[in-house]
Order: C-alpha cells, then sequence, then structure tokens
C-alpha cells in the first residue's frame, strides 16, 4: 500500500495527464468543430453563466449529498448454502464494507487461465465469427480506421463461448457475489482487456449505473440500492499482473464518495455549464473539448478525473490510500465498480497482460431499459441497439423478470 506524499500525487504517478489522454489524430473537419464549440463555450461562459446562480447551488449541493455514502449487505443467513460453499464469512464481509473490495483469490489454474486466454484470442482472430454485440456500424468504423481491439470487439462475448459463463459461476466466485449481492445474481455485460506493452494507463473512475457515454444509465434498480452495491466487477487475471505490465490500482473505501461518478453523467448533458465551473484556459479546453467529442471512453474518464481534480479540491482523495493490485494468473478480484480504480502502464517490451471481467448485479436491477447506447468512435458517436440477450445467471433464479437472461 503507497503511503508516500498526499494521496493525489500517488494517484497521478504513471497515469500521465490531460494532454497525454488527447493524443490522437483528429481529421481537419472534427479540428473546426472543436474550434466552434470553443467559441460557443466562451460566449456561454461570459453571457450566461453569471445568471446560472441557482444551477451552480444546486450543482454543489446535489454533490455534497453524494459524500459518506452507505453499503448495506444481505446477513449472511439469508444466503442458500447447499453444496460446496464459499460464502463470505462474517470477517470477509465486514472487510468489504470497509474497503469495497475482497483479497485476490485463485479460481483457476495458471494452465487453466492459459487456456482462457488462448479461447479468448483465438475468438478474436476468428472475428467472434462475425458477431458484434457493439453493433456492426461501431464495428465497420473501428475496422475502417484501424481501431477494434478485443476491448470493443470482445464486449458480451461470453454470451457465445460458454467457458466464460462457466468461469464466473464457479462456486469460489458465484457464492462471493451472492455474499454481497443476494441470491439472485447475473452478469449483464462481459470483456476482455489486453494490455500489450507501450499500452498507457487507465486513469482514475468509478461507475455506479454504468452511463458510459451513453443517454441513459445502464443499471436501473428497482429497489432501494446502496450506489456501492448496485454493480460489482469480477476481474479474473488471465496472465500475471504486476505494476510493470499494468496492474489495476484501487481507492479501498472510496465508493462511500460517488462524486467522480455524478461528474461523468453530469457533464454529458451540461458540458458547457460543467466546464464553465473550471479555471479558463484556452489550450486546456481545446483538449478538453477533442476529448469530449472524439476521445475513447477512456479517455474521457481521464477528462472527469483531471476536470474533478479542479472543482472538487486535492484534498477529496486525502481519507484514501493507493493501493497497487499485483495478481497472478487464475485469481480473482472482486470490487465495487464505485470504489475508485485505474491502472498502470505497460511499460514492459514483451510481456501482456490479459483479464476478462465480469460486470455483475442483481435481478431488481433493470439492465439498459432504453435498449439503447451510444459508442464513442473515430466518427464521433454512434448509437446503436444492445444485444436482446446481454446478461447471463450466475447464480439462483430470477424472480423480478425485468431482464432476459441467458441461463445455460
Amino acid at each position: 500500500m503507497a503511503n508516500k506524499g498526499s494521496t493525489l500525487s500517488e494517484m497521478l504517478k504513471g497515469i500521465g495527464t490531460l494532454e497525454d489522454s488527447a493524443d490522437f489524430t483528429i481529421s481537419w473537419f472534427q479540428r473546426l468543430h472543436i474550434y466552434l464549440a470553443i467559441i460557443g463555450f466562451v460566449i456561454y461562459r461570459l453571457l450566461i453563466t453569471p445568471w446560472k446562480v441557482r444551477k451552480k447551488r444546486k450543482f454543489f449541493s446535489d454533490l455534497d449529498a453524494l459524500k459518506n455514502l452507505p453499503l448495506r449487505l444481505p446477513q449472511p443467513d439469508e444466503i442458500n448454502e447447499e453444496g460446496e460453499s464459499n460464502f463470505l464469512k462474517q470477517g470477509e464481509l465486514d472487510f468489504f464494507k470497509k474497503n469495497g473490495f475482497l483479497v485476490p483469490f485463485s479460481v483457476v489454474s495458471e494452465g487453466e487461465a492459459v487456456k482462457l486466454k488462448g479461447l479468448a484470442l483465438d475468438e478474436y482472430d476468428k472475428s467472434f465469427h462475425g458477431i458484434s454485440f457493439l453493433g456492426n456500424k461501431v464495428r465497420d468504423i473501428g475496422i475502417r480506421h484501424g481501431d477494434w481491439p478485443i476491448e470493443d470487439a470482445g464486449a458480451y462475448q461470453a454470451l457465445s463461448p460458454p467457458s466464460f459463463r462457466e468461469l464466473l459461476r464457479k462456486p469460489k466466485i458465484s457464492h462471493r457475489l451472492a455474499s454481497l449481492l443476494g441470491n439472485e445474481v447475473i452478469c449483464w455485460r462481459s470483456q476482455f482487456f489486453h494490455k500489450m506493452p507501450g499500452t498507457g494507463p487507465t486513469a482514475w473512475h468509478q461507475n455506479a449505473t454504468f452511463r458510459e457515454t451513453g443517454k441513459y444509465a445502464k443499471l436501473q434498480p428497482a429497489l432501494d440500492a446502496d450506489p456501492a452495491i448496485v454493480q460489482l466487477n469480477a476481474w479474473v487475471a488471465l496472465t500475471d499482473a504486476a505494476r510493470e505490465n499494468g496492474c489495476l490500482l484501487l481507492l479501498p473505501g472510496s465508493f462511500s464518495d460517488a462524486r467522480i461518478s455524478y461528474l461523468y453523467e453530469y457533464m454529458q448533458t451540461n458540458r458547457y455549464f460543467y466546464l464553465s465551473q473550471l479555471p479558463l484556459s484556452l489550450p486546456h479546453l481545446y483538449f478538453m473539448a477533442k476529448i469530449g467529442f472524439y476521445g475513447s471512453i477512456f479517455a474521457k474518464s481521464a477528462l472527469v478525473f483531471f476536470t474533478a481534480v479542479e472543482i472538487l479540491g486535492e484534498d477529496f482523495f486525502e481519507n484514501f490510500e493507493v493501493l497497487d493490485v499485483e495478481m497472478k494468473a487464475g485469481e480473482c478480484l472482486i470490487f465495487s465498480a464505485l470504489n475508485m480504480h485505474a491502472s498502470y502502464p505497460n511499460i514492459t517490451k514483451i510481456d501482456c497482460r490479459f483479464s476478462f471481467l465480469g460486470r455483475c448485479t442483481t435481478t431488481h436491477v433493470k439492465v439498459s431499459p432504453s435498449g439503447k447506447d451510444r459508442f464513442p468512435s473515430a466518427e464521433g458517436m454512434v448509437e446503436f441497439e444492445l444485444p436482446e440477450v446481454s446478461s447471463f445467471q450466475i447464480y439462483g433464479g430470477d424472480s423480478y423478470g425485468y431482464n432476459k437472461i441467458m441461463r445455460n
């Protein structure tokens, strides 16, 4: 656990700058779009922002309400413990309530992890048999611009090869998730992450209802639920994950403060007002507009993080400490998606970091009720229809019937 200097200085080590996140090529037309947007923003800031006193007051009031959030978990006796049991004991539950994650645990052998990585890459090499769960238009733009990595092509692909559904259903994972989410657990989205040598860092971010770049939240609880427990990540290392090849970083306990997630969502529908709360700097404004219009999801996360530091202040992070999460192939990390997390760059020459992620929730949560999503591409935002069946059962049944769930 890092404990040198301020928490923010530790968080920034190896994460890069806003300018680094804006280091991608755009066309002259896109550049013109940015310049026109900057002119519009300057006019907004000079003529309209001074009249937004009430909106500003509500903005900061809403932010204050997102501090010191609770984390309520089901009691252990609510869990069905038939058969092999890997349900959490009270001490482990208390640890999660405090930190928002579970200590990494072994779920498959190193050999099995290697086979799963090979399966994923083989499916990717076969273009996942022509199936794109992000829509054909997103795929075609990515291929046309030479930017269709497994992180995008592999979204939801655990719906195809059963090996990855079976991985999340192993009692070592499913019982732990049930201890935290309750008797009915689904994986609503799966992903692969292939951090190759030279790949840059992932900026600090958090997600509750997981809106990303869409118009609507993808997760909509039908019952009262603490934001920290709406979604849990089950992150399985299929290779060793070390600091040098880009392991994860966590800010344990930061699930209790959901302001970063709120700012991510707020900025998308209140772009000019949000930016008007920052110190005015035209060079930075160009980088921010470039990322806002044409950056990847990861670049947009960086944008929110760096602007949030300006709005919330550096001392926002001082109640937390940075944790490097180094893992062995075959280990799993379960953590609240609302716990701030990031990853180092891969500074090695030949060592890849490969992982599989299941984003998990419970059946009273409506998954993507709008049925649509938007995805950032090299040609701007693309709206597409989400897969009709995007979720699969991990544990228990489905008492609510809100979602179309694959059970095999």
